[in-house]
């Protein structure tokens, strides 16, 4: 008992680092002339030569690292609420400290969000542990499977950054909201959490560092990871860190789960409550994505910052 509320102590201390580098990444991202997902190479310059980003990255990489030594010890149902309870806190920072206003319809979705991790982590029933052979599915030499599950999150992260680039005209054209820039960066971010899985489970089976390194898993992870972190600083400058941050938790987790049925021989619960659980928790994340506005209303991170520059009286910034 001692043992699990160790873990689970220290995965909600790993999972709340890796939302305070979001907070970091928008601090950067405030700094930063204007970024465009067409320039993607001037993107990763500003990133990598700011260091207050850089600081950031070393808290998102080190919330995640300790993220997944603390899950592979914990069954999925005391995962996931501990990923609701953690948002539950960044949403209350970002809403009560940096002034970013939600509204109803908005709040709603980010209940719905919320309600569906705590679905997906109810479902999971212990069975089905990944295989360490079925990390053979998708390397190098059987690309088409890796092929198929990438495709998905690459075009629609393209797909993000050419609408979110293109600029409307009119005296009332509306930016692209936070949530289109959640689902491009938070289905890529997945992905890569699926490459390190990918890599411990290569490395549990073989116990070699040549077997991990011809996999494809290395690759996908650090190419999937550029291009969830270059989509995460875009919207960090033009969106609500609360709306980006909850879209990308849950879409993330759940093409990680969607991707290691594919990946790793995980199957989906067959007995008729977790099933229910499950399939209900995906319905309810796609009926928030439905549910969440397209686009960011005037005034929603621009109205409050100065009221909640005076709880802390200080300066609101321009």
């Amino acid at each position: 008992m001692g043992h699990d509320l160790g873990y689970a102590a220290l995965a909600l201390i790993a999972t709340t680092v890796y939302y305070i580098a979001f907070l970091v990444f928008r601090v950067s991202a405030r700094r930063m002339e204007p970024l465009r997902g067409s320039r993607p190479f001037r993107v990763a310059r500003l990133m990598l030569t700011d260091p207050v980003w850089l600081g950031g990255g070393l808290l998102l990489f080190l919330g995640l690292g300790y993220e997944v030594v603390a899950f592979q010890q914990m069954p999925l149902a005391v995962a996931q609420p501990i990923f609701a309870v953690s948002l539950v806190f960044l949403v209350g920072y970002a809403v009560w400290f940096l002034g970013e206003r939600l509204s109803l319809r908005e709040w709603a979705s980010v209940a719905l969000f919320v309600l569906a991790t705590v679905l997906i982590g109810l479902s999971a029933t212990g069975d089905g542990t990944p295989a360490a052979h079925a990390t053979l599915v998708g390397t190098l030499e059987s690309p088409w499977t890796m092929l198929a599950i990438c495709a998905p999150a690459v075009i629609i992260a393209g797909l993000v950054w050419l609408v979110g680039d293109r600029r409307a005209g009119g005296r009332h054209a509306r930016k692209l909201a936070g949530v289109a820039y959640g689902i491009g960066a938070g289905a890529c971010a997945g992905l890569a959490e699926a490459g390190i899985r990918g890599i411990s489970l290569v490395y549990a089976d073989t116990g070699s560092l040549r077997a991990v390194l011809e996999s494809a898993y290395p690759y996908l992870t650090l190419g999937l990871a550029a291009i969830a972190l270059g989509q995460l600083q875009i919207a960090l400058q033009r969106c609500r860190v609360a709306i980006v941050a909850v879209v990308l938790t849950v879409i993330g987790r759940s093409y990680l789960i969607v991707s290691s049925t594919v990946l790793f021989g995980e199957e989906w619960p067959r007995d008729a409550l977790p099933f229910l659980l499950r399939a209900g928790g995906f319905v309810l994340a796609l009926v928030a994505l439905v549910t969440f506005p397209r686009y960011e209303e005037p005034g929603a991170t621009a109205a409050l910052p100065a009221r909640a520059a005076r709880r802390k009286g200080v300066r609101a910034l321009p």
